[in-house]
């Protein structure tokens, strides 16, 4: 028996509950029968109008709104291969992709084209153009539409009726005649995402319907309850369609469990508890500056549809102890049983395949294998370790990736004998548990020790006053190389700060670890997914410096 596609997961929910909620859009709602009307709809234009054929590759660079959902299952629905890319990519980089997978059409954001209008021009026949008013409510759509975008459209050359530009989405009419499902092997490749491999090295990772499945399936697993204790409520889904969390998490996994995503195209804490009094929020899945913010806002941490939240998990980096105790807290004193908890994944096996959950948890580990998955920690030359050494990191799942694009080397060095190597380091313990410990490629050999920049960064997080900071390695003439610290702190009293920093590090750190040096700033550089970016901060202090690696 063949295993389901993507779409036809989706189409599943779409008969068992019609009624049900499955998009919440700035207080627009769309039901599971509606949604499956735009997906059929859509995939009418993409066949009839557009002339997309099985295997043709679509670039979809989207925020979340509605449009990022339909065109994901419509495509699937036609056999296309669906490119997810952050929506604010430069056009150099879209066009690099686009000669890369050799895309067909690309769907892009109206704002991000009006930033270079002129250099998009280049290829204005095979952009769709998507705005974000279509799916507002009557009011809002209004407002967007009349006050608010008017010299975008204008630069795009679509205004008050005249179309001599880019063509538009909405403007593409189904001719009625809805395409038959591609069915085949879902073991196919069917989305890209761009990811920085297990080495770092920017590479494109091919994905199946299987691989995406595999994951959003298990869903009622990590939210440690049964599919109809969920339905009726909905998924913050604020981690964008680019991400492997967010695509199959956020976004695939609650609408096949029959349960809503509430989409978020950019993240404010405000308008989270805002949505949270409109909707009923069940789950939340996020990175730690996200937490971060929304304990800093009062209308979230007073916020009585608190007591609505089921569970919290927190994934994309490494999650302070502190701020774990602190959202924990916060949900105790407002009546809540949430509870926030750490996962592991990467990009390479779609996303999460080891997390803590009511079921299964333990203090300071990224968490216990999904059902499926198989971890095991192995020294360099691939031997398995004792429970509690540190090694690499590797696991064996369902969800493993087909391959990277285009690169058989690479993929083969990742992937060995159906084990893909992550690339991190961490250890098992007798439970099943694993810690994670580090990148392999961010660990700082100190005097011929390996010193881990995130162990560090979790101890000075850990000194009051202190709100972020980042751990970079410096030359030093006596032990080769040493540890600098960037510091965002609320002091005021620099030396104190610095003092009780330096006190804490020799108190519980190994010699070499300690800072040779800290510098206080006003705030840390993001990568675009709101992780602190230390290679920025590296290099700019490699250049400084005088440093070449």
């Amino acid at each position: 028996m063949q295993s389901p596609t993507i779409y036809e997961k989706f189409h599943e929910s779409v008969i068992d509950f019609p009624r049900g909620l499955a998009v919440y859009y700035q207080g627009k709602k769309i039901r599971f029968k509606k949604l499956g009307k735009l997906v059929d709809r859509m995939a009418d234009i993409l066949v009839n109008r557009l002339d997309v054929k099985k295997g043709d590759v679509l670039l979809i660079a989207q925020p979340n709104i509605p449009e990022v959902l339909i065109l994901f299952y419509a495509a699937n629905k036609v056999g296309a291969i669906c490119d997810f890319v952050h929506p604010f990519t430069p056009f150099n980089q879209i066009k690099s992709i686009i000669n890369l997978t050799h895309a067909k059409y690309a769907f892009l954001f109206e704002q991000r084209i009006a930033k270079e209008v002129d250099r998009y021009r280049e290829i204005a026949d095979m952009v769709i153009v998507t705005r974000i008013e279509d799916f507002l409510p009557l009011g809002k759509k209004f407002i967007y539409h009349n006050f608010m975008n008017n010299a975008i459209r204008r630069k795009l050359g679509k205004w008050r009726g005249s179309f001599k530009g880019f063509k538009y989405l909405k403007d593409l009419k189904p001719t009625g005649k809805v395409p038959e499902t591609v069915t085949g092997k879902a073991s196919e490749t069917t989305i890209l995402l761009h990811s920085g491999s297990t080495t770092g090295d920017p590479k494109t990772i091919c994905l199946s319907d299987d691989n995406i499945n595999c994951v959003a399936i298990r869903a009622c697993e990590f939210l440690a309850c049964k599919p109809e204790e969920i339905r009726g409520g909905g998924m913050l889904t604020v981690l964008p369609s680019f991400h492997g969390f967010g695509l199959a998490i956020t976004m695939h996994a609650p609408l096949i469990n029959r349960f809503a995503a509430v989409l978020v195209p950019k993240f404010s804490a405000k308008e989270t508890a805002k949505l949270m009094r409109k909707t009923k929020i069940s789950c939340i899945c996020g990175v730690p500056t996200m937490y971060e913010s929304l304990l800093k806002c009062p209308e979230f941490t007073h916020n009585r549809n608190l007591k609505n939240l089921h569970v919290v998990f927190c994934g994309g980096d490494s999650l302070p102890t502190k701020l774990q105790t602190e959202f924990n807290e916060t949900m105790k004193k407002n009546g809540s049983h949430c509870q926030m908890f750490e996962g592991y994944g990467l990009t390479e096996a779609v996303c999460v395949n080891i997390v803590n959950t009511y079921n299964h948890n333990k203090v300071g580990s990224i968490g216990y294998p999904m059902s499926g998955a198989e971890f095991r920690i192995v020294d360099d030359n691939g031997k398995e370790l004792p429970r509690g050494e540190i090694g690499e990191i590797i696991l064996k799942s369902p969800a493993i990736m087909n391959g990277y694009y285009n690169d058989e080397k690479a993929t083969k060095e990742a992937v060995k004998d159906g084990w893909l190597y992550t690339g991190d380091l961490g250890y098992m313990d007798e439970d099943n548990f694993v810690f994670f410990k580090q990148r392999k490629k961010r660990v700082v050999k100190v005097s011929g020790v390996g010193v881990f920049p995130t162990e560090i960064e979790r101890l000075v997080e850990s000194v009051p006053g202190v709100e972020a900071c980042c751990a970079i390695e410096i030359p030093d003439p006596r032990l080769q190389s040493a540890i600098k610290v960037f510091v965002v702190a609320k002091f005021f009293d620099e030396e104190g700060m610095r003092n009780a920093i330096m006190d804490t590090c020799r108190k519980y750190l190994i010699r070499w670890s300690v800072p040779k040096e800290i510098e206080f700033v006003n705030e840390l550089p993001k990568t675009l997914l709101g992780k602190i970016d230390f290679k920025v901060l590296q290099k700019q202090e490699d250049e400084k410096r005088g440093v070449t690696r």
